[in-house]
């Protein structure tokens, strides 16, 4: 089973050529079920997606090999990589061409290998967001109560981040998240639409105060290991032979994907009610003024 990931392609003229081997991975893998575990990650064993966690098992930054080898844009063959087993150093397909060896074999500590990448899902939970005044402020500089209608705003927001590596564009987390690039998540969030409000309501203003609505939101946190299916994995014998095998670095077939566990994807955004629209808290933010200000 391949595991796509789906990346923004630098030339348009590529986007209809590779979208159908997106869509076609993306489906096969939400029959099987393999991206959609729950749970936490384990920082041992068998992880999000049965991967088995290389992190402190081979050299390197691993975290790092992973957000780079699957950061690179995914051909109809798959993404590539090289991996030095004596110092842990990574290298892209091109940059093994350009820095190693002119062929895509693997030379001395250099191993070479292909495969495809894909989100598992880690763990969720719920979470409240900042609160954020969502009205202007109306100020009362009288000696009595005064009321005033407020008129109040809010749409959801949803956002992600990387642990490691540069920043992850919002694009490519909505196709992660909303599950078109292989993920099965059904949770009430807002990855694939945008929900706003807009209310009027009646709220007392106390003597010398200025008055405003905030928002509180409710939101939903996703947690996703990248994970990698190794297709085919290659190390130099020496002699000019090569083994070939398609686990990572030749074990047991326990080893067929792998992920690195500090290496994460924490996918935000705004919970949804029942009737789409957003979930959260109303409250009165009171300021006190400047008595000089006031009658």
């Amino acid at each position: 089973m391949r595991l796509i990931r789906k990346s923004t392609l630098k030339k348009s003229a590529k986007k209809s050529t590779k979208k159908s081997a997106l869509i076609t991975a993306a489906t096969a893998l939400a029959l099987t079920g393999l991206l959609a575990g729950t749970g936490s990650a384990q920082a041992a064993g068998s992880g999000p997606g049965g991967a088995m966690n290389i992190r402190g098992t081979d050299p390197g930054d691993t975290d790092l090999m992973i957000e780079r080898l699957c950061s690179q844009e995914t051909s109809l063959t798959g993404v590539y990589g090289a991996y030095n087993v004596q110092t842990g150093e990574f290298k892209t397909h091109d940059e093994y061409l350009r820095d190693v060896a002119p062929l895509w074999v693997p030379a001395g500590p250099w191993e070479v290998f292909r495969g495809w990448c894909g989100y598992a899902q880690a763990s969720t939970w719920s979470t409240k967001g900042e609160s954020v005044r969502v009205s202007p402020w109306i100020g009362n500089r009288g000696s009595k109560d005064d009321k005033e209608t407020f008129v109040s705003s809010y749409s959801t927001k949803t956002f992600a981040k990387k642990s490691v590596g540069a920043s992850i564009s919002l694009s490519i987390a909505k196709s992660i998240f909303s599950g078109t690039a292989g993920g099965s998540f059904s949770y009430e969030w807002g990855w694939e639409k945008t929900s706003s409000f807009e209310r009027r309501s009646e709220k007392t203003i106390p003597p010398c105060t200025q008055v405003a609505v905030t928002w509180t939101p409710y939101q939903r946190v996703v947690r996703v290991n990248p994970i990698f299916q190794v297709e085919d994995y290659s190390w130099d014998q020496g002699n000019g032979n090569k083994a070939t095998v398609s686990t990572w670095r030749g074990r047991d077939a326990g080893w067929k994907t792998i992920y690195s566990y500090g290496y994460y994807i924490d996918g935000t955004s705004d919970k949804l009610l029942p009737n789409g629209q957003p979930d959260g808290r109303e409250d009165k933010w009171e300021q006190k003024l400047d008595p000089k200000t006031c009658a």
